[in-house]
């Protein structure tokens, strides 16, 4: 009888842990304001900005089981008529898979207030930092925009403290962050500090990736410690704000990126591969070279 009674709990343990692999589509900086002189340019000769229509094409052509949105889902002022008419068309495909983490965009209206509507229960708390588990995976949703997020994102504010308790209660082995402002990046807005104490948390627990956005390019790292300097047991980062509403060089574009690959010339979505104990990554573009631009695959920690 014990025997069985165990052989029961295993299987239930098994099918409660969810699929061994899931694939995650992840982009931020999407959609074009109505308004925008570049909305009905969608092709790339007429400018290559409001090419949120393409990439959406991307993304849903993945077939994801959760799409990561990074933030600024709506430009330039996030109308509840925009959601409906502009993003809903788009990306809109993948609500029910939707992951919304909080941009700066969507700020521009009070308290976030047509973003939380629009997504209604896909926003697990208002105050836009909560973990879920996807497949073998916890994912960590933050919010960088520290001063619109009670008490910020530094040491003892209750956002990095609860971080830091939820990092710690997490039994799997495998941790993804997300949160719209790059802690690192070499694109027009250039490294934060805002998210440094956060990142640091991230560190001290090992966690493997943290997406995000904000910046209009392209850029994968390789795992770093919180001074920004290479570490094997480092967090790796990727910015992907490339959704189609614009992306841009750096000011500076002849200086070396810090990173392991730079692309600031086109649109594109990355794909994630979230196994067990492992990921692997495309960066899928727009009228590139090749389908997958950037490609790789690491082990947790």
């Amino acid at each position: 009888m014990v025997v069985i009674v165990l052989v029961v709990l295993w299987l239930l343990s098994r099918c409660t842990a969810g699929p061994s692999t899931v694939r995650v589509a992840a982009v931020g900086d999407m959609v074009c304001d109505p308004a925008d002189p570049n909305f009905a340019n969608t092709a790339r000769d007429k400018g290559d900005n409001c090419r949120h229509g393409a990439v959406s094409d991307l993304a849903v052509a993945l077939q994801p089981a959760v799409f990561l949105g990074l933030g600024d889902f709506q430009y330039e002022l996030p109308k509840a008529a925009a959601y409906r008419s502009v993003y809903q068309q788009s990306y809109g495909r993948l609500y029910a898979k939707t992951i919304p983490v909080f941009g700066n965009q969507e700020y521009k209206v009070q308290d976030a207030n047509t973003f939380t509507d629009y997504f209604g229960s896909r926003i697990l708390d208002p105050k836009g930092y909560w973990s879920q588990e996807v497949g073998r995976w916890h994912v960590v949703v933050l919010n960088s925009n520290c001063a619109a997020v009670a008490g910020g994102c530094g040491t003892g504010s209750p956002q990095q403290e609860w971080l830091s308790h939820d990092l710690q209660a997490n039994g799997r082995k495998c941790v993804l962050a997300a949160w719209h402002h790059p802690r690192w990046s070499t694109g027009i807005a250039g490294h934060d500090p805002r998210t440094a104490d956060l990142y640091q948390t991230l560190y001290d627990h090992g966690v493997e990736l943290v997406l995000s956005g904000h910046d209009a390019d392209y850029e994968r790292f390789g795992p770093l410690d919180p001074a920004g300097k290479p570490d094997d047991k480092g967090v790796r980062q990727f910015v992907i704000g490339t959704g189609g509403q614009a992306h841009y060089r750096p000011v500076e574009s002849a200086a070396a990126p810090a990173g392991e690959f730079a692309d600031y010339d086109h649109h594109g979505v990355l794909e994630l591969n979230l196994a067990p104990d492992s990921y692997d990554w495309k960066f899928h573009v727009l009228e590139g070279e090749s389908p997958a631009e950037d490609a790789g695959r690491a082990s947790c920690h």
